[in-house]
């Protein structure tokens, strides 16, 4: 009889312990269960596996509680690999260890999957099968980091074997990072036989990535690092190590600070992989700084849209919402799925980070207010209420071809450039003291969100490609792939912004890029804490109880003359205006 039949208690901090038989029970997997309490003295005492489940669909049959069981062939050959020759290894196996099917339980575990890891001793990160060359490499890895010098040819096999290695699916899952980082004890890592400590592993690699990026110029110092760049940070991107750095960093803030802030983790794990997609928030519970872990309820039977929602609401009452929101793609007017407000970003799409496009190279449109706590999540965790100021509404809009074409509708921009101007003379006394915004930008910035093309979030886009664009325009044909093109960085900074997105003027003669979801008709509105200003959209005359106007939120826009914090500096610091609540649903 199996012992999913006896349920587990939460109260007591119940789980399951897997008994692997070993190899002198036989040639086929044989395991058994049985039931201990993290809460008991001494702990008790296992291993977890941390693996990548693979496809569901291909599946083996082990021993499971004296019955035939079904498993991923992951799995399978996980325990295989794990079998001792002549005693029974005590396991923690997700798989085996929760009965997947009992959504109660799966939930109840899950919310104790950080302590699980915790006391377990150790981990084992178990990559999958031998491949050619890695019992060679761990062998090297281990007589590497007892010896004080590596010769070249060492050094560059063992940096094409770590380039290789986190290819590996496991370090591209998101429940592995956690599982690595909850370790209390140094994790042990595993190909097909060869097991070497993850610490080992970790003072290897970034020995052997010292020498070989010294030899190809492409080591950061820490004064060229991005540290602080939040830009940066949304994107996901780190340009001075692979994804064992990153792991690296991210067990060491978890060990050091007894967790880490639901925001940090989530843009770490940005280009994670998860099956489950509520798995994007309930992954990362158990690396939380612990007294935030309550503030999220595991519960894979609510909508999806409820589970981001509630993540986001939890990260607004720790003042960081408006700045997360603003570079992350986000449901939008009209989701596919109805269960996300229009707020809630969508975790697992690819172009998730996109909206950093249209960051500011500096602090950004808030201005003295980009450090500010804004923003508060109803009850419902469907309406959010963030304060802001309303910079005017979109007029008229020409959405950007893909690839190259973009580069021919620069005359139709400069078209619409000349309309905003006008606009902005018929319209001088309307809010008078924004005159002078409007025609502070020139276009040729405006098109680029003011960035250098260097990968550099940071670096201004400088004067001459002023000159650039001015030669790009007199001759839109203009060869770009070759390296003696005057305009070629221009060329290829426009490559990065415009594809996809749209150029747009306001009734009164702003003009700005934004994403291509922007239409006719949406408002567009300065979020306090954001760095990039936000496209509104009104939800057709729909009001609150107070009778203001609700607004489902499109995305963010590049609004030229204010996204240095020009607007709110001059116009809000200075009392020339109240600044507004606005209701997003």
């Amino acid at each position: 009889m199996s012992l999913y039949l006896t349920p587990l208690n939460p109260h007591l901090k119940e789980i399951r312990i897997l008994h692997l038989q070993p190899l002198t029970s036989g040639p086929s997997i044989r395991c058994s269960t049985s039931t201990v309490s993290l809460l008991s003295q001494p702990s008790p005492s296992y291993e977890a596996l941390s693996y990548v489940w693979g496809d569901a669909s291909i599946q083996q049959e082990i021993q499971f509680d004296g019955a035939p069981f079904p498993v991923t062939r992951n799995l399978f050959t996980a325990l295989q690999h794990l079998r001792l020759p002549d005693q029974e290894r005590r396991l923690w196996v997700d798989a085996l260890c929760i009965n997947q099917k009992d959504i109660k339980e799966r939930n109840e575990q899950v919310a104790m999957m950080g302590e699980i890891y915790v006391y377990a001793r150790p981990v084992l990160i178990f990559l999958g099968e031998a491949d050619e060359g890695s019992n060679e490499a761990f062998n090297l890895i281990s007589r590497v980091s007892e010896e004080g010098e590596i010769e070249d040819n060492v050094s560059r096999k063992l940096f094409s074997f770590y380039m290789n290695l986190v290819e590996r699916e496991w370090f591209t899952r998101l429940w592995t990072v956690q599982e690595l980082v909850l370790a209390s004890q140094d994790p042990m890592v595993g190909c097909g036989f060869s097991w070497i400590s993850w610490s080992v592993l970790l003072r290897v690699w970034q020995r052997v990535a010292l020498r070989e990026f010294g030899e190809m110029e492409m080591v950061i110092s820490s004064e060229e690092s991005d540290e602080g760049n939040e830009s940066e940070e949304l994107s996901g991107r780190r340009p001075n190590g692979i994804k064992i750095d990153l792991l690296s960093n991210l067990r060491k803030a978890v060990t050091e600070k007894k967790g880490e802030e639901l925001r940090d983790l989530l843009l770490n794990t940005v280009s994670c992989k998860a099956t489950e997609p509520r798995d994007r928030i309930y992954g990362l519970l158990g690396m939380l700084v612990e007294g935030h872990r309550n503030d999220i309820t595991v519960d894979y039977s609510r909508p999806l849209g409820q589970v981001y929602a509630e993540a986001i609401t939890h990260i607004f009452r720790r003042g960081i919402g408006p700045f997360l929101l603003s570079g992350m793609e986000l449901a939008g007017p009209t989701p596919s799925d109805s269960s996300f407000p229009s707020w809630v970003p969508m975790f697992g799409s690819r172009t998730l980070p996109s909206p950093t496009k249209f960051h500011p190279p500096g602090v950004g449109a808030s201005g003295a207010g980009s450090g500010a706590d804004n923003g508060r999540v109803d009850e419902d965790i469907q309406t959010l209420r963030v304060r802001g100021m309303p910079i005017d509404t979109v007029l008229e809009k020409i959405e950007f071809g893909e690839g190259l074409a973009c580069l021919t509708q620069l005359s139709a921009v400069e078209a619409l450039v000349s309309k905003a101007r006008q606009l902005a003379t018929e319209n001088k006394h309307h809010r008078l003291y924004l005159n002078s915004f409007k025609s502070k930008e020139p276009v040729w910035r405006t098109l680029i969100a003011n960035k250098a093309y260097s990968g550099a979030a940071r670096e201004v886009a400088p004067e001459s490609y002023g000159e650039m664009y001015q030669r790009l325009r007199d001759n839109p044909d203009i060869g770009w792939n070759s390296d003696e093109n005057p305009a070629r960085k221009y060329i290829l900074a426009l490559m990065n912004h415009l594809p996809g997105s749209c150029f747009f003027i306001s009734t009164t003669g702003f003009y700005g890029i934004s994403q291509g979801t922007l239409e006719v008709g949406d408002h567009l509105a300065i979020w306090f804490g954001a760095p990039a200003p936000f496209a509104l959209r009104p939800k057709a005359q729909v009001q609150d109880e107070s009778g203001e106007l609700k607004y489902a939120v499109c995305g963010v826009a590049y609004v030229a003359g204010i996204m240095d914090g020009e607007m709110v500096d001059e116009i809000y610091c200075e009392d020339l205006e109240d600044d507004m609540l606005f209701i997003v649903h």
